[in-house]
């Protein structure tokens, strides 16, 4: 995929977090900042998005009517006794 150049400006403690980040992460400011925007707005690849699937299709999930599936989350939660 090629990538098209621009310029952000970051406050000053901005810019150090995600400096910090970067380095922990061994990843770029730049990789950090478009991953973040690829998150909040949804952005993905076709890539991605089949890689997504796949894995869903993977888990076996039972699938069902959704109101049942509702009431059954529902009522596992009104059991829980956990606090």
């Amino acid at each position: 995929m090629a990538l098209k150049k621009t310029t952000l400006l970051f406050e000053e403690d901005v810019y150090l977090k995600l400096k910090e980040r970067a380095k922990r992460e061994k990843a770029s400011i730049g990789g950090l900042v478009r991953e973040a925007v690829a998150t909040f707005y949804g952005i993905k690849t076709k890539e991605d998005k089949f890689k997504a699937l796949e894995n869903l299709k993977s888990l076996n999930l039972a699938i069902d009517d959704p109101e049942k599936i509702e009431k059954e989350i529902i009522k596992g939660a009104l059991n829980d006794t956990e606090d």
